[in-house]
């Protein structure tokens, strides 16, 4: 994983185009020059941090970020292009990225919501040590279609056993 930069903007693009991305996130509303400018403002102002997820070449083949919200929270997300669905990419970047804000920027709580029918990602969640919180019934509206989610949690104790909750 790395910050992603100008060379991953056709992935970007590809990204956003992806039927399934846009199943989850909607349909783009900006280009992916946009929304490499947008993700590196989040960066700079501390609302949210985006990485591309890479392959062995370092080419990016998808993104994972976590918003950042105020008392101590966050949410993970993530998106894959189609044919690196599957390989374990989403599970292992979906982890470090947890790891990371719980332990370096010092999050209470991290959030991750799948769409009901979205059993790939419900995995991911759960193999990246997710707990399984329950069902948010019509919680989001997403290209004028209401979505349930399934909402999982991590918690530092979650990541390292050792850690006392306040």
């Amino acid at each position: 994983m790395r910050p992603p930069d100008e060379r991953d903007l056709s992935t970007i693009e590809r990204g956003i185009r992806d039927a399934d991305v846009i199943r989850a996130f909607g349909r783009p509303k900006a280009s992916a020059q946009e929304l490499l400018d947008l993700n590196r403002r989040h960066w700079d102002d501390g609302t949210a941090a985006t990485f591309a997820i890479c392959d062995a070449a370092d080419e990016c083949v998808g993104h994972v970020f976590v918003n950042l919200s105020a008392a101590a929270r966050g949410s993970v997300g993530y998106w894959l292009l189609p044919q690196v669905r599957g390989m374990g990419l989403a599970t292992r970047a979906v982890r470090l990225v947890a790891v990371w804000a719980l332990r370096d920027l010092g999050l209470a709580r991290l959030a991750l919501l799948t769409e009901r029918s979205n059993q790939p990602s419900q995995r991911v969640a759960e193999r990246s040590g997710f707990q399984r919180e329950g069902i948010l019934r019509s919680y989001a509206e997403i290209d004028e279609r209401r979505v349930d989610y399934v909402s999982f949690s991590l918690l530092p104790s979650d990541v390292d056993p050792g850690v006392r909750q306040v």
